[in-house]
Protein backbone atom coordinates (compact mmCIF):
# COMPACT_ATOMS: atom_id res chain seq x y z
CA UNK A 1 0.00 0.00 0.00
CA UNK A 2 1.41 3.12 -1.39
CA UNK A 3 1.57 6.71 0.53
CA UNK A 4 -1.93 7.89 -1.97
CA UNK A 5 -3.99 5.16 -1.23
CA UNK A 6 -2.85 5.86 2.58
CA UNK A 7 -4.10 9.27 2.15
CA UNK A 8 -6.95 8.33 0.59
CA UNK A 9 -8.39 5.64 3.26
CA UNK A 10 -7.39 8.73 6.02
CA UNK A 11 -9.75 10.98 4.02
CA UNK A 12 -12.47 9.02 3.62
CA UNK A 13 -12.18 7.68 7.59
CA UNK A 14 -12.71 11.53 8.42
CA UNK A 15 -15.60 11.94 6.41
CA UNK A 16 -17.23 9.66 8.15
CA UNK A 17 -16.83 10.58 11.71
CA UNK A 18 -17.91 14.07 10.46
CA UNK A 19 -21.30 13.25 8.93
CA UNK A 20 -21.68 10.92 12.19
CA UNK A 21 -21.38 14.30 14.00
CA UNK A 22 -22.94 16.69 12.20
CA UNK A 23 -25.74 14.47 10.02
CA UNK A 24 -27.75 16.83 7.55
CA UNK A 25 -31.52 17.40 7.54
CA UNK A 26 -33.51 14.68 6.61
CA UNK A 27 -36.04 15.35 3.18
CA UNK A 28 -37.69 13.14 1.13
CA UNK A 29 -36.33 12.82 -2.24
CA UNK A 30 -38.14 10.09 -3.40
CA UNK A 31 -41.52 11.48 -2.96
CA UNK A 32 -42.11 11.71 -7.04
CA UNK A 33 -41.69 8.00 -6.96
CA UNK A 34 -44.18 4.92 -6.84
CA UNK A 35 -43.86 2.07 -4.80
CA UNK A 36 -42.17 -0.13 -7.46
CA UNK A 37 -39.34 2.58 -7.68
CA UNK A 38 -38.80 3.00 -4.37
CA UNK A 39 -38.56 -0.58 -3.95
CA UNK A 40 -35.82 -1.34 -6.65
CA UNK A 41 -33.90 2.48 -5.07
CA UNK A 42 -34.18 0.75 -1.61
CA UNK A 43 -32.90 -2.52 -3.10
CA UNK A 44 -29.66 -0.77 -4.40
CA UNK A 45 -29.29 1.62 -1.28
CA UNK A 46 -29.11 -1.77 0.32
CA UNK A 47 -26.67 -3.01 -2.13
CA UNK A 48 -24.85 -0.05 -1.62
CA UNK A 49 -24.73 0.26 2.28
CA UNK A 50 -23.74 -3.57 2.23
CA UNK A 51 -20.80 -2.39 -0.04
CA UNK A 52 -19.91 0.29 1.83
CA UNK A 53 -19.75 -1.73 5.36
CA UNK A 54 -17.84 -4.45 3.78
CA UNK A 55 -15.21 -1.76 2.88
CA UNK A 56 -15.60 0.25 6.09
CA UNK A 57 -14.56 -2.94 7.81
CA UNK A 58 -11.68 -3.75 5.29
CA UNK A 59 -10.83 -0.24 6.06
CA UNK A 60 -10.89 -0.70 10.09
CA UNK A 61 -9.17 -3.94 9.36
CA UNK A 62 -6.35 -2.10 7.71
CA UNK A 63 -5.95 0.42 10.22
CA UNK A 64 -5.92 -1.40 12.95
CA UNK A 65 -2.93 -3.37 11.43
CA UNK A 66 -1.63 -0.24 10.87
CA UNK A 67 -1.36 0.43 14.80
CA UNK A 68 -0.28 -2.04 15.18
CA UNK A 69 2.87 -2.03 12.60
CA UNK A 70 3.20 2.04 14.53
CA UNK A 71 3.22 0.50 18.09
CA UNK A 72 5.86 -2.52 16.55
CA UNK A 73 7.87 -0.02 14.95
CA UNK A 74 8.18 2.25 18.29
CA UNK A 75 9.04 -0.49 20.21
CA UNK A 76 11.12 -1.45 17.79
CA UNK A 77 12.89 2.20 17.84
CA UNK A 78 12.94 1.65 21.72
CA UNK A 79 14.75 -2.07 21.70
CA UNK A 80 17.10 -0.13 19.14
CA UNK A 81 18.24 2.49 21.31
CA UNK A 82 18.21 0.34 24.75
CA UNK A 83 20.79 -1.56 22.14
CA UNK A 84 22.77 1.58 20.79
CA UNK A 85 23.41 2.20 25.21
CA UNK A 86 24.30 -1.44 25.49
CA UNK A 87 26.69 -1.31 22.61
CA UNK A 88 28.18 2.19 23.71
CA UNK A 89 28.63 0.67 27.28
CA UNK A 90 29.96 -2.26 25.82
CA UNK A 91 32.50 -0.13 23.51
CA UNK A 92 33.59 1.72 27.56
CA UNK A 93 34.14 -1.02 28.79
CA UNK A 94 35.98 -3.27 26.05
CA UNK A 95 38.39 0.51 26.08
CA UNK A 96 38.60 -0.20 29.86
CA UNK A 97 39.48 -3.55 29.17
CA UNK A 98 42.17 -2.82 26.82
CA UNK A 99 43.41 0.05 28.77
CA UNK A 100 44.29 -2.52 31.68
CA UNK A 101 45.77 -5.66 29.56
CA UNK A 102 48.06 -3.27 28.12
CA UNK A 103 49.27 -2.03 31.60
CA UNK A 104 49.35 -6.02 32.41
CA UNK A 105 51.10 -6.63 29.20
CA UNK A 106 53.75 -3.83 30.09
CA UNK A 107 54.41 -5.34 33.40
CA UNK A 108 54.12 -8.76 32.10
CA UNK A 109 57.46 -8.04 29.60
CA UNK A 110 59.11 -5.98 32.33
CA UNK A 111 58.87 -8.99 34.32
CA UNK A 112 59.67 -11.25 31.46
CA UNK A 113 62.89 -8.81 30.69
CA UNK A 114 63.60 -9.65 34.32
CA UNK A 115 63.87 -13.23 34.57
CA UNK A 116 65.47 -13.02 31.22
CA UNK A 117 67.88 -10.66 32.67
CA UNK A 118 68.79 -12.64 35.51
CA UNK A 119 68.71 -16.40 34.25
CA UNK A 120 70.88 -15.22 31.04
CA UNK A 121 72.99 -11.94 32.03
CA UNK A 122 75.08 -10.80 34.65
CA UNK A 123 73.19 -9.83 37.75
CA UNK A 124 75.86 -6.81 38.38
CA UNK A 125 73.57 -3.77 39.64
CA UNK A 126 76.12 -1.38 38.12
CA UNK A 127 74.93 0.49 34.82
CA UNK A 128 76.49 -1.21 31.41
CA UNK A 129 79.42 0.90 29.85
CA UNK A 130 76.83 1.69 27.18
CA UNK A 131 73.90 3.38 29.13
CA UNK A 132 77.09 4.86 31.32
CA UNK A 133 77.31 7.99 28.68
CA UNK A 134 80.80 8.96 26.91
CA UNK A 135 81.53 11.47 29.64
CA UNK A 136 83.90 10.07 32.35
CA UNK A 137 85.40 13.37 34.07
CA UNK A 138 86.91 12.64 37.44
CA UNK A 139 84.94 13.41 40.49
CA UNK A 140 85.67 16.77 41.37
CA UNK A 141 87.80 15.81 45.21
CA UNK A 142 88.56 20.14 46.26
CA UNK A 143 86.58 21.54 48.97
CA UNK A 144 83.46 23.36 47.89
CA UNK A 145 83.42 27.16 48.44
CA UNK A 146 79.92 28.13 48.50
CA UNK A 147 80.23 29.88 45.04
CA UNK A 148 79.44 27.05 42.33
CA UNK A 149 79.08 23.02 42.54
CA UNK A 150 81.60 21.31 39.66
CA UNK A 151 80.68 18.19 39.07
CA UNK A 152 76.98 18.05 40.43
CA UNK A 153 74.11 16.15 37.84
CA UNK A 154 72.36 18.75 35.73
CA UNK A 155 68.25 18.74 35.77
CA UNK A 156 68.47 20.34 32.68
CA UNK A 157 70.40 18.27 30.23
CA UNK A 158 70.46 15.00 31.98
CA UNK A 159 73.86 15.19 31.75
CA UNK A 160 75.37 11.99 33.09
CA UNK A 161 77.37 12.28 37.20
CA UNK A 162 81.26 12.29 36.82
CA UNK A 163 82.92 8.78 37.73
CA UNK A 164 84.92 8.39 41.02
CA UNK A 165 87.02 5.53 39.42
CA UNK A 166 90.45 6.59 39.08
CA UNK A 167 93.35 4.91 37.25
CA UNK A 168 95.68 2.31 38.38
CA UNK A 169 98.07 3.99 40.44
CA UNK A 170 101.36 2.95 38.57
CA UNK A 171 104.17 1.57 40.74
CA UNK A 172 107.70 1.80 38.93
CA UNK A 173 109.81 0.51 41.74
CA UNK A 174 107.73 -2.77 41.04
CA UNK A 175 109.49 -3.24 37.66
CA UNK A 176 111.76 -5.96 36.80
CA UNK A 177 110.85 -7.70 40.24
CA UNK A 178 108.91 -11.09 40.05
CA UNK A 179 107.44 -12.81 43.05
CA UNK A 180 105.80 -15.84 44.39
CA UNK A 181 102.35 -16.23 45.48
CA UNK A 182 101.94 -19.76 45.40
CA UNK A 183 103.16 -21.59 48.62
CA UNK A 184 102.91 -24.84 50.38
CA UNK A 185 103.17 -25.03 54.14
CA UNK A 186 105.99 -28.00 53.77
CA UNK A 187 108.46 -28.34 51.46
CA UNK A 188 111.11 -30.92 50.65
CA UNK A 189 114.53 -29.71 48.89
CA UNK A 190 116.05 -32.04 46.25
CA UNK A 191 119.42 -31.20 45.50
CA UNK A 192 121.38 -32.39 42.05
CA UNK A 193 124.44 -34.61 42.58
CA UNK A 194 127.53 -32.01 41.09
CA UNK A 195 129.59 -34.77 40.23
CA UNK A 196 127.74 -36.59 37.76
CA UNK A 197 128.09 -33.10 35.64
CA UNK A 198 129.85 -34.31 32.68
CA UNK A 199 133.54 -33.78 32.99
CA UNK A 200 135.08 -30.28 32.44
CA UNK A 201 131.44 -28.84 32.51
CA UNK A 202 131.54 -25.35 34.56
CA UNK A 203 128.68 -24.35 36.68
CA UNK A 204 126.94 -21.36 35.93
CA UNK A 205 124.01 -20.54 38.14
CA UNK A 206 122.06 -22.72 40.08
CA UNK A 207 118.49 -22.92 40.79
CA UNK A 208 115.29 -24.58 41.62
CA UNK A 209 112.16 -25.70 39.65
CA UNK A 210 109.13 -26.86 42.01
CA UNK A 211 105.47 -29.01 41.66
CA UNK A 212 103.02 -29.32 44.18
CA UNK A 213 101.92 -32.40 45.20
CA UNK A 214 98.77 -33.12 47.59
CA UNK A 215 99.25 -35.89 50.18
CA UNK A 216 95.72 -36.89 51.24
CA UNK A 217 95.07 -40.23 53.26
CA UNK A 218 93.29 -41.24 56.77
CA UNK A 219 95.22 -42.32 59.43
CA UNK A 220 94.14 -44.33 62.21
CA UNK A 221 95.38 -43.64 65.44
CA UNK A 222 94.83 -46.67 67.81
CA UNK A 223 95.55 -45.89 71.21
CA UNK A 224 96.29 -48.97 73.93
CA UNK A 225 94.40 -47.93 77.09
CA UNK A 226 94.47 -49.80 79.86
CA UNK A 227 92.04 -50.58 82.52
CA UNK A 228 93.26 -51.57 86.18
CA UNK A 229 92.37 -52.14 89.74
CA UNK A 230 94.09 -49.89 92.20
CA UNK A 231 94.82 -51.34 96.04
CA UNK A 232 91.63 -49.28 97.48
CA UNK A 233 89.03 -51.77 95.06
CA UNK A 234 88.80 -48.72 92.24
CA UNK A 235 88.25 -49.95 88.86
CA UNK A 236 90.24 -47.50 86.68
CA UNK A 237 91.39 -46.92 83.29
CA UNK A 238 93.95 -44.72 80.98
CA UNK A 239 96.17 -44.16 78.48
CA UNK A 240 99.65 -43.94 79.73
CA UNK A 241 101.95 -42.98 76.46
CA UNK A 242 105.56 -44.06 76.16
CA UNK A 243 108.83 -41.70 74.99
CA UNK A 244 107.99 -39.90 72.09
CA UNK A 245 104.19 -41.12 71.75
CA UNK A 246 101.31 -38.92 72.05
CA UNK A 247 100.49 -37.14 75.49
CA UNK A 248 97.21 -37.02 74.76
CA UNK A 249 94.37 -39.11 73.23
CA UNK A 250 93.37 -37.03 69.89
CA UNK A 251 89.71 -37.42 70.13
CA UNK A 252 87.14 -34.51 70.09
CA UNK A 253 84.73 -35.31 73.06
CA UNK A 254 82.04 -37.53 71.75
CA UNK A 255 83.24 -38.65 68.51
CA UNK A 256 85.60 -41.17 66.75
CA UNK A 257 87.75 -38.13 65.25
CA UNK A 258 90.43 -36.01 66.23
CA UNK A 259 90.58 -32.55 66.02
CA UNK A 260 92.25 -32.07 62.62
CA UNK A 261 89.76 -34.27 61.32
CA UNK A 262 86.62 -32.85 62.21
CA UNK A 263 88.27 -29.47 61.34
CA UNK A 264 88.27 -30.82 57.80
CA UNK A 265 84.60 -31.94 58.07
CA UNK A 266 83.27 -28.59 59.29
CA UNK A 267 85.28 -27.23 56.32
CA UNK A 268 84.66 -28.86 53.81
CA UNK A 269 80.61 -28.95 54.53
CA UNK A 270 80.36 -24.95 55.46
CA UNK A 271 82.72 -23.26 53.66
CA UNK A 272 83.56 -25.43 50.54
CA UNK A 273 79.74 -26.64 50.50
CA UNK A 274 80.23 -30.22 50.02
CA UNK A 275 77.30 -32.50 50.54
CA UNK A 276 77.26 -35.18 52.99
CA UNK A 277 76.69 -37.36 50.23
CA UNK A 278 80.12 -36.28 48.60
CA UNK A 279 82.17 -36.19 51.85
CA UNK A 280 81.36 -40.20 51.95
CA UNK A 281 82.31 -40.71 48.31
CA UNK A 282 85.29 -39.29 49.12
CA UNK A 283 86.02 -41.04 52.07
CA UNK A 284 85.36 -44.37 50.75
CA UNK A 285 87.84 -43.31 47.74
CA UNK A 286 90.08 -43.17 51.24
CA UNK A 287 89.37 -46.48 52.17
CA UNK A 288 87.15 -45.40 55.23
CA UNK A 289 83.79 -45.87 55.31
CA UNK A 290 81.33 -43.31 57.32
CA UNK A 291 77.58 -43.34 57.42
CA UNK A 292 76.02 -39.45 56.74
CA UNK A 293 74.41 -40.04 60.14
CA UNK A 294 77.43 -39.97 61.78
CA UNK A 295 78.82 -37.43 59.66
CA UNK A 296 75.55 -35.49 60.69
CA UNK A 297 76.21 -36.50 64.54
CA UNK A 298 80.23 -35.48 64.74
CA UNK A 299 79.53 -32.51 63.40
CA UNK A 300 76.77 -31.47 65.93
CA UNK A 301 79.18 -32.95 68.70
CA UNK A 302 81.59 -29.95 67.55
CA UNK A 303 78.65 -27.24 67.19
CA UNK A 304 78.10 -28.10 70.84
CA UNK A 305 81.60 -26.90 71.95
CA UNK A 306 80.93 -23.77 70.18
CA UNK A 307 77.87 -22.40 72.37
CA UNK A 308 79.91 -20.85 74.61
CA UNK A 309 81.85 -18.85 72.07
CA UNK A 310 79.20 -18.18 69.63
CA UNK A 311 77.20 -16.45 72.81
CA UNK A 312 80.65 -14.56 74.31
CA UNK A 313 80.96 -12.98 70.47
CA UNK A 314 77.33 -11.92 70.52
CA UNK A 315 77.93 -10.29 73.51
CA UNK A 316 80.80 -8.38 71.92
CA UNK A 317 79.19 -7.44 68.89
CA UNK A 318 75.88 -5.92 70.56
CA UNK A 319 77.39 -4.12 73.55
CA UNK A 320 76.99 -0.69 74.29
CA UNK A 321 76.37 1.88 71.31
CA UNK A 322 77.55 -1.01 69.04
CA UNK A 323 76.69 -0.61 64.83
CA UNK A 324 74.92 -3.54 63.76
CA UNK A 325 73.90 -4.61 60.34
CA UNK A 326 71.16 -7.23 59.88
CA UNK A 327 69.84 -9.42 57.04
CA UNK A 328 68.07 -12.85 57.39
CA UNK A 329 67.75 -15.73 54.62
CA UNK A 330 65.74 -18.78 54.17
CA UNK A 331 66.25 -22.04 54.33
CA UNK A 332 64.21 -25.74 54.39
CA UNK A 333 63.96 -27.72 57.31
CA UNK A 334 62.86 -31.16 57.90
CA UNK A 335 60.26 -30.95 60.75
CA UNK A 336 58.28 -33.93 61.37
CA UNK A 337 58.53 -35.04 57.96
CA UNK A 338 57.74 -32.66 56.31
CA UNK A 339 60.27 -29.79 54.55
CA UNK A 340 59.36 -26.18 56.07
CA UNK A 341 60.20 -22.85 55.43
CA UNK A 342 62.49 -21.39 58.33
CA UNK A 343 65.10 -18.38 58.55
CA UNK A 344 68.64 -17.32 59.46
CA UNK A 345 69.16 -14.26 60.94
CA UNK A 346 72.92 -12.57 60.06
CA UNK A 347 74.23 -9.79 62.43
CA UNK A 348 77.11 -8.18 61.22
CA UNK A 349 79.50 -5.63 63.62
CA UNK A 350 81.82 -4.13 61.47
CA UNK A 351 84.04 -2.15 63.72
CA UNK A 352 84.49 -5.21 65.80
CA UNK A 353 84.68 -7.47 62.74
CA UNK A 354 82.44 -10.16 64.61
CA UNK A 355 79.74 -12.09 62.49
CA UNK A 356 76.86 -14.01 64.40
CA UNK A 357 74.16 -16.14 62.74
CA UNK A 358 71.15 -16.75 64.65
CA UNK A 359 68.45 -19.84 64.20
CA UNK A 360 65.68 -18.71 66.57
CA UNK A 361 64.00 -21.81 65.92
CA UNK A 362 63.29 -20.48 61.82
CA UNK A 363 61.04 -17.97 62.62
CA UNK A 364 61.27 -14.29 60.72
CA UNK A 365 59.01 -12.67 63.32
CA UNK A 366 59.20 -9.26 65.18
CA UNK A 367 59.43 -11.57 68.17
CA UNK A 368 62.32 -13.28 66.95
CA UNK A 369 64.26 -10.09 66.49
CA UNK A 370 63.45 -8.74 70.03
CA UNK A 371 65.01 -12.15 71.10
CA UNK A 372 68.14 -11.76 69.29
CA UNK A 373 68.42 -7.92 70.29
CA UNK A 374 67.24 -8.26 73.86
CA UNK A 375 67.49 -5.66 75.75
CA UNK A 376 70.99 -4.68 73.96
CA UNK A 377 71.39 -0.88 73.76
CA UNK A 378 72.65 -0.73 70.47
CA UNK A 379 73.28 2.73 68.77
CA UNK A 380 72.29 1.67 65.22
CA UNK A 381 70.84 -1.25 63.43
CA UNK A 382 70.56 -1.33 59.67
CA UNK A 383 68.57 -3.70 57.32
CA UNK A 384 66.34 -3.03 54.31
CA UNK A 385 62.84 -2.72 54.43
CA UNK A 386 61.29 -5.68 55.86
CA UNK A 387 58.17 -4.50 58.14
CA UNK A 388 59.65 -6.51 61.08
CA UNK A 389 62.29 -3.95 61.54
CA UNK A 390 59.77 -1.06 61.75
CA UNK A 391 58.98 -1.84 65.05
CA UNK A 392 62.53 -0.42 66.14
CA UNK A 393 60.77 3.02 64.90
CA UNK A 394 58.25 2.67 68.10
CA UNK A 395 59.55 -0.14 70.61
CA UNK A 396 63.36 0.66 70.66
CA UNK A 397 63.40 4.62 70.94
CA UNK A 398 67.40 5.15 71.40
CA UNK A 399 68.29 2.90 68.44
CA UNK A 400 68.97 4.23 65.18
CA UNK A 401 67.19 2.37 62.36
CA UNK A 402 68.80 2.45 59.07
CA UNK A 403 67.26 1.35 55.69
CA UNK A 404 69.69 0.46 52.85
CA UNK A 405 70.00 2.65 49.80
CA UNK A 406 71.51 -0.12 47.34
CA UNK A 407 67.90 -1.88 47.55
CA UNK A 408 66.57 1.57 45.99
CA UNK A 409 69.43 1.64 43.68
CA UNK A 410 68.50 -2.01 42.68
CA UNK A 411 65.09 -1.05 41.80
CA UNK A 412 66.07 1.94 39.41
CA UNK A 413 68.25 -0.28 37.78
CA UNK A 414 65.82 -2.79 36.73
CA UNK A 415 63.09 0.33 36.10
CA UNK A 416 66.00 1.33 33.59
CA UNK A 417 66.94 -1.96 32.35
CA UNK A 418 64.18 -3.58 32.05
CA UNK A 419 61.25 -1.20 31.67
CA UNK A 420 63.09 1.51 29.70
CA UNK A 421 62.03 4.50 32.16
CA UNK A 422 64.85 7.29 31.77
CA UNK A 423 63.38 8.82 34.77
CA UNK A 424 65.18 5.61 36.48
CA UNK A 425 68.54 6.65 34.98
CA UNK A 426 68.40 10.38 36.05
CA UNK A 427 67.67 9.37 39.69
CA UNK A 428 70.81 6.70 39.13
CA UNK A 429 72.54 9.31 38.68
CA UNK A 430 71.67 11.23 41.61
CA UNK A 431 72.98 7.52 43.94
CA UNK A 432 75.55 7.26 41.73
CA UNK A 433 77.16 10.62 42.64
CA UNK A 434 76.71 9.53 46.39
CA UNK A 435 78.09 6.23 45.92
CA UNK A 436 81.25 8.28 44.33
CA UNK A 437 81.84 10.29 47.41
CA UNK A 438 81.99 7.58 49.70
CA UNK A 439 84.38 6.28 47.38
CA UNK A 440 86.45 9.11 47.78
CA UNK A 441 85.98 9.42 51.41
CA UNK A 442 87.37 5.72 52.13
CA UNK A 443 90.23 5.97 49.30
CA UNK A 444 91.61 9.68 51.28
CA UNK A 445 91.54 7.39 54.70
CA UNK A 446 89.00 10.29 56.47
CA UNK A 447 88.33 9.89 59.73
CA UNK A 448 84.75 9.31 60.88
CA UNK A 449 84.20 12.97 62.02
CA UNK A 450 85.83 14.07 58.57
CA UNK A 451 83.63 11.50 56.69
CA UNK A 452 80.26 13.22 59.04
CA UNK A 453 81.27 16.88 57.93
CA UNK A 454 81.65 15.65 54.23
CA UNK A 455 78.26 14.09 54.41
CA UNK A 456 76.87 17.40 55.12
CA UNK A 457 78.73 19.63 53.37
CA UNK A 458 76.42 21.51 50.66
CA UNK A 459 77.31 20.10 48.11
CA UNK A 460 76.13 16.90 49.28
CA UNK A 461 72.78 18.58 50.33
CA UNK A 462 72.33 20.40 47.12
CA UNK A 463 72.14 16.41 45.55
CA UNK A 464 69.81 15.10 48.00
CA UNK A 465 67.71 18.08 47.90
CA UNK A 466 67.77 17.79 43.80
CA UNK A 467 66.99 14.30 44.26
CA UNK A 468 63.68 14.78 47.12
CA UNK A 469 62.84 17.09 44.44
CA UNK A 470 62.30 14.92 41.56
CA UNK A 471 61.42 12.20 43.86
CA UNK A 472 58.30 14.62 44.76
CA UNK A 473 57.60 14.85 40.73
CA UNK A 474 57.76 11.36 40.14
CA UNK A 475 55.24 10.66 42.97
CA UNK A 476 52.85 13.56 42.85
CA UNK A 477 49.37 12.77 41.45
CA UNK A 478 49.61 14.88 38.25
CA UNK A 479 52.49 12.68 37.18
CA UNK A 480 51.63 10.69 33.76
CA UNK A 481 50.89 7.10 34.40
CA UNK A 482 54.76 4.93 34.76
CA UNK A 483 55.80 1.20 34.36
CA UNK A 484 54.99 -1.02 37.47
CA UNK A 485 58.79 -1.38 38.17
CA UNK A 486 59.77 2.23 38.46
CA UNK A 487 56.40 3.27 40.62
CA UNK A 488 57.96 0.17 43.12
CA UNK A 489 61.20 1.87 42.80
CA UNK A 490 60.00 5.50 43.90
CA UNK A 491 57.82 4.10 46.37
CA UNK A 492 60.32 2.00 48.24
CA UNK A 493 62.57 5.56 48.25
CA UNK A 494 59.64 7.33 49.27
CA UNK A 495 58.79 5.38 51.59
CA UNK A 496 61.98 4.85 53.89
CA UNK A 497 63.71 8.12 52.53
CA UNK A 498 64.67 9.10 56.80
CA UNK A 499 65.52 5.50 57.03
CA UNK A 500 67.84 5.44 53.97
CA UNK A 501 69.81 9.16 54.59
CA UNK A 502 70.18 8.82 58.32
CA UNK A 503 73.97 7.43 57.53
CA UNK A 504 74.49 11.08 56.84
CA UNK A 505 74.00 11.48 60.96
CA UNK A 506 77.68 9.63 61.86
CA UNK A 507 80.43 8.89 59.75
CA UNK A 508 80.74 5.60 61.78
CA UNK A 509 76.91 4.24 59.36
CA UNK A 510 77.64 2.71 56.32
CA UNK A 511 75.29 3.98 52.71
CA UNK A 512 74.58 0.68 52.55
CA UNK A 513 74.00 -2.71 54.09
CA UNK A 514 75.90 -5.19 51.18
CA UNK A 515 78.47 -6.54 54.12
CA UNK A 516 75.41 -7.96 55.57
CA UNK A 517 74.35 -9.10 52.49
CA UNK A 518 77.78 -10.42 51.77
CA UNK A 519 77.99 -12.48 54.55
CA UNK A 520 74.50 -14.00 53.46
CA UNK A 521 76.11 -15.60 50.69
CA UNK A 522 77.75 -18.28 52.46
CA UNK A 523 73.78 -19.90 53.74
CA UNK A 524 72.72 -18.60 49.59
CA UNK A 525 75.54 -21.59 48.83
CA UNK A 526 74.88 -24.19 51.69
CA UNK A 527 70.88 -23.98 50.55
CA UNK A 528 71.96 -24.93 46.82
CA UNK A 529 74.35 -27.68 47.53
CA UNK A 530 73.12 -29.49 50.26
CA UNK A 531 69.07 -28.43 49.61
CA UNK A 532 67.76 -28.78 53.43
CA UNK A 533 68.57 -29.00 56.91
CA UNK A 534 67.49 -32.81 58.68
CA UNK A 535 66.47 -31.01 61.53
CA UNK A 536 66.56 -27.74 63.51
CA UNK A 537 69.45 -29.26 65.64
CA UNK A 538 71.27 -29.23 62.67
CA UNK A 539 70.08 -25.73 61.30
CA UNK A 540 71.55 -24.11 64.51
CA UNK A 541 74.80 -25.88 64.10
CA UNK A 542 75.06 -24.74 60.92
CA UNK A 543 74.89 -21.34 62.12
CA UNK A 544 77.42 -21.63 64.89
CA UNK A 545 80.25 -22.97 62.57
CA UNK A 546 79.03 -20.16 59.90
CA UNK A 547 79.54 -17.67 62.84
CA UNK A 548 83.01 -18.81 63.28
CA UNK A 549 83.95 -19.23 59.81
CA UNK A 550 82.31 -15.95 58.81
CA UNK A 551 84.42 -14.17 61.72
CA UNK A 552 87.79 -15.66 60.60
CA UNK A 553 86.92 -14.21 57.14
CA UNK A 554 86.02 -10.65 59.10
CA UNK A 555 89.17 -10.97 60.56
CA UNK A 556 91.80 -12.45 57.78
CA UNK A 557 92.47 -15.71 59.46
CA UNK A 558 92.34 -18.96 57.85
CA UNK A 559 88.88 -20.60 58.67
CA UNK A 560 90.26 -24.45 57.83
CA UNK A 561 93.61 -23.17 60.62
CA UNK A 562 90.92 -21.86 63.08
CA UNK A 563 88.84 -25.19 63.54
CA UNK A 564 92.05 -26.99 63.57
CA UNK A 565 93.77 -25.00 66.88
CA UNK A 566 90.49 -24.51 68.21
CA UNK A 567 89.30 -28.00 68.28
CA UNK A 568 92.79 -29.11 69.87
CA UNK A 569 92.50 -27.03 72.30
CA UNK A 570 88.93 -28.32 73.23
CA UNK A 571 90.60 -32.11 72.98
CA UNK A 572 92.68 -30.58 75.66
CA UNK A 573 90.10 -29.28 77.90
CA UNK A 574 90.19 -25.75 77.61
CA UNK A 575 86.71 -24.04 78.30
CA UNK A 576 87.80 -20.37 78.26
CA UNK A 577 86.37 -19.28 75.26
CA UNK A 578 87.09 -15.87 75.66
CA UNK A 579 90.36 -16.76 74.85
CA UNK A 580 89.86 -19.18 71.93
CA UNK A 581 88.44 -16.49 69.66
CA UNK A 582 89.27 -16.30 66.33
CA UNK A 583 91.13 -12.58 67.45
CA UNK A 584 92.68 -13.91 70.62
CA UNK A 585 93.33 -17.67 69.88
CA UNK A 586 96.71 -16.27 68.01
CA UNK A 587 96.76 -17.13 65.12
CA UNK A 588 98.06 -15.39 62.00
CA UNK A 589 96.41 -13.71 59.33
CA UNK A 590 95.87 -15.15 56.10
CA UNK A 591 97.87 -12.89 53.73
CA UNK A 592 95.79 -14.51 50.29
Amino acid sequence: MDDREFEKILASAEQLRLREKEPEPWTDGYSDMNSMEKSMLLDELFALRKADKEREAKLLEKLDRMTEQLLALHESSQAQTKMIDDLKRMLSDRDALIEKLRKENAALKEQKKLSDKNRFDGKTQKLSSKNRGSDSREADKEDFDGSSTPGLPSEETGTDLPSSAERKEERPYRKGMSYKRMKANKSVCHDSDLSRLPKDAVVIKTFYKYSYEQVSYILEHQYQVIRYKQPDGKILEGYFPKAGGPDKIDVVPGTHASADFLAHLAFNHFVLNVPYYREMYRLNDHGMFLSRMTLTNWLEKGAGFTRGLVETLKNMAMEKDAIVNCDETWCKVKVQDRYRKRYIWCLVNREEKIVIYCYEEGSRSRDALKNILGDRQIQALQSDGYNVYMYLEDRLYDTEHLCCLAHARAKFVYAYEQGGDLNAKQMLEYIGWLYGQEDSYRQSGLTTEEITRQRNSLRTKDVIGRMRSFLNVLTSEGHPPRGDLMEKAANYLKNFWNQIFAYLKDGRYSIDNTIAERFIRPLAGERKNSLFFGSNRMANASAAYHTLISTCRANGISALAYLKKFFREVVKGRRDYENLLPMTIEINTNKL
